[in-house]
């Protein structure tokens, strides 16, 4: 079993010594990868680790078809790849891997398992150029698994002895390279894919390893071979210590020349100071038949085929608008207080992709978004995005401003005459984390013209998240989202005529953004954004603003008029 952690310094994992040149079975067939172009073979593949924590395996299929070959070499592509699943143990906690949460344990053991990228564990195509005596000269792209397993494309095959001989040895001195810029060449370096998920320099930890192949015997065209398996490192201050070892059996089909089944156990121990974990493996795979492969081809077709009919029959009814008599049931049942009606109903209706829902069922729906049966108004809320795009933007608002990812800039630029308040949800630019705008809560309001933040995780203010950041930092987040209530203030009942406001002109063409200053002689006087001031002819604004201007000089004549009556 190739490991892809390894880095021979021998060249092909060592010296293939033969022990043993007495025949102990009489081989039809040469023991070598020697291969037609075109032909194809596959295998059903399981790794189970079980600790005391969980029991995780590695299941799949994966398949080669052989390219160009000539006497000296073959390449071939594996495309496959081995499906992760977990059981956790009774008495561990759930999540907790072999070396505790997140792959790290007591207190300072490494886990070189609990790199999430290992590629063995996804669908991937590999090219590999292989010697009839199983030599890997070249390998475009990776197939890694943890637990030192090195490529699943590789598993399959095992180095060959010359000629025809009852033992052989591979050994070899090698290295484990943890980290590297290189992640071209497939020995020795990973790139991003450190099984041991730091982020340190590259260090080189010497070891050893070696492999024992010994003839059993042979039925038909199927040589079954012993094999025994030892890897160790020395231990060193900086890194853990490794000691893997394993014993089972490996056939191979001579009339083919491919590998035909293989059973092994290993056991890997982990010393880290006076802590010492061990972690019990198994590795098999079975050659499947052609017919096999056809059969569960076929099988995968039809349930993929089934699968889209379904979704398609799924997208159908989705997009298919109520009938009038639909409607009429659906508006009966949302005005009723029968909750398992109800709920059907809104469900139906949340299971709905129209292109121009109908208001009048989101009218309908609204009530129940404050529903006491907190399973109702879930429901309420989830059928209310489907019927109102103007409720499914704003609720999308409310999610991307909870944090803690960044927001796109809004370019809703805060001056220094831009009303805030305590409480405001605005997105701003934090200390050291660049051009990225994050979402925020005003805290307060300094006197200086700063503004104190705290910046949200989850809707929530994050622990020691507040920063006082200066205004051009801050902008409002879309004109769409639906800010908190202001807290009241002593003239909240009056019109703030301090307050920036967007100015229309008559024809609706010219806007601008600015401060009401005063009225003289028909002109209204404004203050825009950059501090400088204009005055436009009344009778040019729009009816709003110019009813905005009076109620604005009314206010004023009131706060002016010492003899007013309070009624």
């Amino acid at each position: 079993m190739f490991n892809p952690f390894m880095s021979k310094v021998a060249g092909f994992c060592g010296l293939v010594a033969i022990l043993s040149c007495q025949t102990a079975v009489t081989h039809a067939e040469e023991l070598a990868y020697r291969w037609e172009p075109g032909q194809k073979f596959s295998y059903q593949v399981e790794v189970v680790v079980d600790t005391d924590a969980e029991k995780t395996t590695y299941k799949g299929v994966i398949h080669y078809t052989v390219g160009e070959v000539n006497d000296s070499q073959s390449v071939v592509t594996y495309k496959g790849g081995l499906a992760e699943s977990k059981v956790y143990k009774t008495t561990s906690r759930r999540g907790f891997g072999p070396f505790g949460p997140r792959g790290f344990g007591p207190p300072s053991i490494p886990s070189p398992f609990a790199q999430p990228t290992f590629r063995g564990k996804t669908q991937t195509t590999n090219k590999i150029t292989i010697t009839p005596r199983g030599q890997t000269l070249a390998m475009q792209g990776d197939s890694q698994l943890p637990y030192l397993l090195g490529n699943v494309s590789l598993i399959p095959f095992e180095p060959l002895a010359d000629g025809d001989v009852q033992k052989w040895v591979d050994d070899g001195g090698v290295s484990i390279t943890e980290k590297g810029d290189d992640d071209r060449h497939p020995f020795g370096r990973f790139g991003p894919l450190s099984p041991f998920a730091r982020n340190e320099p590259e260090s080189v930890q010497a070891a050893g390893e070696l492999s024992s192949y010994q003839v059993k015997s042979t039925a038909g065209d199927l040589v079954t071979i012993s094999k025994s398996y030892r890897l160790n490192t020395p231990p060193t201050k900086d890194n853990p210590s490794f000691d893997m070892t394993g014993n089972g059996t490996w056939t191979f089909d001579k009339k083919e020349h491919v590998p035909h089944a293989y059973e092994m156990k290993f056991q890997l121990v982990v010393k880290v100071k006076n802590t010492t974990t061990t972690v019990p493996i198994s590795v098999k795979y079975n050659r499947l038949s052609a017919e096999k492969v056809a059969a569960m081809e076929a099988e995968a077709k039809q349930r993929a085929e089934k699968m889209a009919a379904e979704a398609a029959e799924t997208k159908r009814i989705a997009e298919t608008p109520l009938t009038p008599e639909e409607k009429q049931t659906a508006l009966a049942t949302l005005a009723t207080d029968d909750n398992a009606a109800l709920s059907a109903t809104l469900g139906m209706l949340a299971g709905k992709s129209l292109k121009d829902p109908d208001p009048e069922i989101a009218a309908a729906i609204e009530p129940l978004l404050a529903s006491d049966d907190r399973a109702i108004a879930k429901a309420a809320h989830s059928a209310m995005a489907k019927w109102s795009p103007a409720y499914a933007k704003q609720k999308k608002l409310e999610k991307d401003y909870q944090g803690p990812s960044p927001v796109g800039s809004t370019g809703r630029v805060v001056e220094s005459i831009t009303p805030l308040y305590v409480g405001q949800i605005v997105q701003a630019r934090r200390r050291n984390r660049g051009s990225f705008w994050f979402a925020a809560r005003v805290k307060e309001l300094l006197p200086d013209g700063q503004v104190t933040l705290a910046f949200l995780t989850w809707g929530e203010e994050r622990g020691r998240s507040s920063e006082t950041v200066t205004r051009n930092n801050i902008q409002l987040p879309p004109e769409e989202f639906v800010q908190p209530v202001p807290p009241p203030t002593a003239s909240a009942t009056s019109v703030a005529s301090d307050a920036a406001r967007t100015w229309t002109d008559t024809t609706g063409r010219f806007k601008v953004t600015a401060v009401f200053v005063g009225v003289t002689d028909g002109k209204v006087s404004l203050r825009r954004t950059d501090g400088k001031t204009m005055e436009i002819p009344l009778e040019k604004l729009s009816s709003d603003d110019q009813a905005h201007v009076k109620k604005l000089q009314a206010t004023k004549t009131a706060e002016d008029n010492p003899f007013q009556l309070v009624e």
